[in-house]
């Protein structure tokens, strides 16, 4: 009689209920605190920018404008000879009179006594150039006027300060100022720090009066949110926030790297589809040579793909070998590789234009003449993209199950039917998989072009494409708007074609 073997013991997970839950309270209180911190330093910080501005704006004011102002009123009134030195009065005090604004503004003085100090300052320069009963002469005529001034001055002082805001600092803030992520965004760091400190004292509260089962209960809850915590928190600012933030940039006319902007509409669209009238627009010019690249490239790419993963699939000799040469490309550096193709199609001492010449060919200059720039490019795309094809490709045609070959071949069918009717539909899926994948790299060409015409687009700019468009108005010319709205339009179109594709597939793919 056989003998019972012992169950198998597993080893008691160890309960941590109170200790996670003490875990999570201090450093909830501690993030929540830091980064409510942050928010309020921010917000603090965009106060005294705000000051600053109000300063700025209330010196413009009692300065620049009052200056400009005054001249007319005393020219009504001034003869032909005080009028002729007028100018030269004015900018005598016009430098040192703005040390005088700031210093009184920021004394506390009022600004009608500001005003006061500017009008007596142009009177003074009046005078070193005439005499001081002709400026006493023309400050009293022009009183009644100048007076009149001074309260439509003090009217508009006031009406812009009412007008400036933390919103409008907030958005005329640079993005190379000091602190500038603190300022702009304060209010979330601030709500972000509320929320965390109001559940680490949610969570205190049940570490202190809840029943012992409560908080192993939630302690248990907390756990996979720890888990999983890191992963959402990386999704959100290096996926979602970048997308949210480039949405709302496409709609930011002309927004500049420093931050700043002209107002929010369709701006950016209407100059990526458009262009200025009259020149060149290289956006559409780029969609037409990437939707031709694309054409060209995927298909092609994949028939060879299935052609040479169906040979590499075969128990053939050196069937390793082979697979390790067509798999270089994938671990070889794009640049590289660029190097040597720009050396292969050189036009004087090109490797394509030697083997071309013994067949009695004129020599070509492949990347000089426009005529054969998106061959080039289609060319050297193919060939970099085959690598990963096969791959995919091999592994499908490795998942397909031998019992089909074997009973096709007892049946008499031929090779080329086999693979026509049964390798080819059971390869739907991954052929499908492919040519979305394929496609969506081939409408992101960037590097190709950059590396083979020597980081320019092409000859005579005929070779622009919609990344390379994103590039230029990016990195050369600092329109990120405009880049924004680009990529914007390019995700759009990318979207249509793989549903497209994806619709299409749905048609065609082989069903078990």
């Amino acid at each position: 009689m056989k003998q019972k073997l012992p169950a198998p013991t597993f080893r008691k997970r160890p309960q941590r209920g109170l200790r996670r839950l003490a875990v999570h309270v201090v450093a909830l209180f501690l993030l929540g605190g830091l980064i409510l911190y942050l928010g309020l330093s921010g917000r603090e910080m965009l106060i005294n920018h705000m000051d600053v501005a109000k300063a700025n704006v209330s010196i413009d004011i009692l300065h620049t404008k009052a200056l400009a102002d005054i001249k007319p009123i005393l020219q009504e009134y001034a003869n032909d000879s005080v009028n002729s030195i007028l100018d030269q009065a004015i900018s005598s005090k016009k430098r040192g009179l703005k040390t005088v604004v700031g210093d009184m503004f920021a004394s506390g003085s009022t600004t009608e006594e500001i005003y006061l100090a500017v009008e007596q300052a142009v009177f003074e320069g009046i005078a070193s150039r005439t005499d001081q009963a002709s400026a006493d002469g023309l400050q009293a005529v022009a009183r009644e006027d100048l007076d009149k001034f001074m309260a439509q001055l003090v009217q508009e002082e006031t009406e812009a300060l009412d007008n400036l805001c933390l919103a409008k600092v907030r958005k005329s803030l640079k993005v190379t100022e000091k602190g500038y992520a603190q300022m702009y965004y304060h209010i979330a760091l601030i709500a972000i720090g509320g929320v965390l400190l109001g559940f680490a004292t949610f969570l205190f509260g049940i570490w202190l009066f809840a029943p012992h089962k409560t908080k192993i209960k939630t302690a248990e809850l907390l756990e996979p949110i720890d888990y999983l915590l890191p992963f959402f928190v990386g999704v959100f600012i290096f996926t979602l926030y970048p997308i949210v933030r480039v949405v709302i940039m496409s709609f930011q006319e002309r927004y500049r790297l420093d931050g700043s902007f002209q107002g929010w509409g369709l701006g950016n669209y209407q100059y990526v589809i458009h262009g200025i009238p009259g020149t060149s627009n290289y956006f559409t010019q780029g969609l037409r040579n990437t939707f031709l690249y694309v054409i060209m490239t995927v298909p092609i790419t994949t028939v060879l793909a299935v052609i040479i993963a169906y040979l590499l699939n075969q128990k053939l000799r050196f069937s390793a070998l082979f697979q390790t040469t067509y798999f270089l490309p994938m671990v070889t550096s794009v640049t590289a590789v660029g190097l040597v193709w720009r050396w292969i199609f050189n036009g004087n001492f090109g490797i394509l234009n030697a083997v071309l010449q013994l067949f009695g060919t004129t020599p070509i200059d492949w990347l000089r003449d426009t005529n054969y720039s998106m061959t080039v490019l289609v060319v050297f795309g193919i060939w970099n993209s085959l690598p990963f094809t096969i791959i995919l490709l091999l592994s499908g045609l490795q998942n397909i199950d031998e019992s089909y070959y074997t009973v096709a071949k007892v049946d008499g069918a031929k090779a080329m039917r086999i693979f026509r009717r049964i390798t080819v539909p059971l390869l739907a899926p991954t052929i499908g998989l492919v040519l979305t994948i394929n496609s969506i790299s081939a409408f992101k060409v960037f590097t190709d072009v950059t590396v083979l015409f020597n980081g320019s687009p092409g000859p005579a700019f005929n070779m622009y494409t919609v990344v390379y468009y994103i590039y230029e108005m990016m990195r050369n010319r600092l329109e990120l708007g405009r880049a924004a709205a680009a990529a914007i339009i390019l995700f759009v179109f990318i979207f249509i074609f793989t549903m497209l594709q994806r619709y299409i597939q749905r048609k065609w793919n082989y069903t078990t």
